[in-house]
């Protein structure tokens, strides 16, 4: 059974963290070592088209369920989890997001979106090596990790916290800004690494919203640039090609 992370301990550190200046506009040139370690942890720079990843999670409000994630860049989404109560889909079709058979908000596209960069972390850092900003190295107690921020449009923006002697990234944060300038923060912390076709990946993840801790999934499999159908990015609505 994994361990839990203490989640007022994830609170505080994130509270502090969000109110701490980044250290500068940092790009590629700073960040190059940084960046080298990290692809050397990871297996390649080069990005997969496609992520498929299969497993289970565990939802506080929801209980377990087996869960599906489909990957297809920032804008071709999908996570499909089965509970005992009933199946929730989650989609980013382009500009539009569902679930289930439901059109949803542009907050609830930004979150999906959120979930899409983190699942395709580290190889999006790469691509967006230019955009970065150095938000240099911090303690979590006894932990000492590297905070590089990647942003990925309007009001919404990744932070990778990486362990700066391994090149792990050990915790993210998606941050989605409302208008106003309230945030809404989605934190995992990554453990049990593992790889699937020389690529690093983490095999449990534990999911925070706002600093409260909301469950964990396991990602039993991986698999990488396998096909992935379009009708897999569509909601499941009667008529619909």
């Amino acid at each position: 059974m994994p361990r839990r992370p203490d989640p007022a301990s994830w609170l505080r550190r994130v509270l502090a963290a969000a109110v701490l200046a980044f250290a500068s506009a940092a790009g590629a040139g700073d960040l190059g070592p940084l960046l080298e370690r990290i692809e050397r942890a990871y297996g390649t720079v080069t990005p997969p088209n496609t992520i498929l990843q299969r497993g289970h999670t565990l939802s506080h409000s929801r209980g377990e369920g087996a869960l599906l994630r489909a990957y297809r860049g920032a804008e071709r989404f999908r996570i499909e989890i089965h509970y005992r109560s009933g199946t929730e889909t989650r989609i980013i079709d382009g500009p539009t997001a569902w679930q289930s058979s439901k059109p949803m908000s542009e907050a609830f596209r930004g979150a999906l979106i959120l979930q899409a960069a983190r699942v395709a972390l580290p190889w999006n850092l790469f691509a967006a090596r230019a955009q970065l900003r150095d938000g240099g190295e911090h303690r979590a107690g006894e932990v000492r990790l590297h905070f590089v921020e990647m942003p990925l449009g309007n009001n919404l923006r990744m932070v990778a916290e990486i362990d700066p002697e391994s090149g792990r990234i050990l915790r993210s944060r998606g941050i989605l800004t409302h208008p106003g300038g309230s945030e809404m923060v989605f934190g995992t912390v990554y453990e049990d690494f593992r790889t699937a076709n020389g690529r690093l990946y983490a095999a449990v993840e534990h999911h925070y919203a706002m600093g409260r801790y909301i469950g964990r999934s396991v990602i039993e499999s991986v698999e990488y640039d396998t096909p992935i159908a379009d009708s897999l990015f569509r909601p499941d609505i009667p008529g619909l090609i």
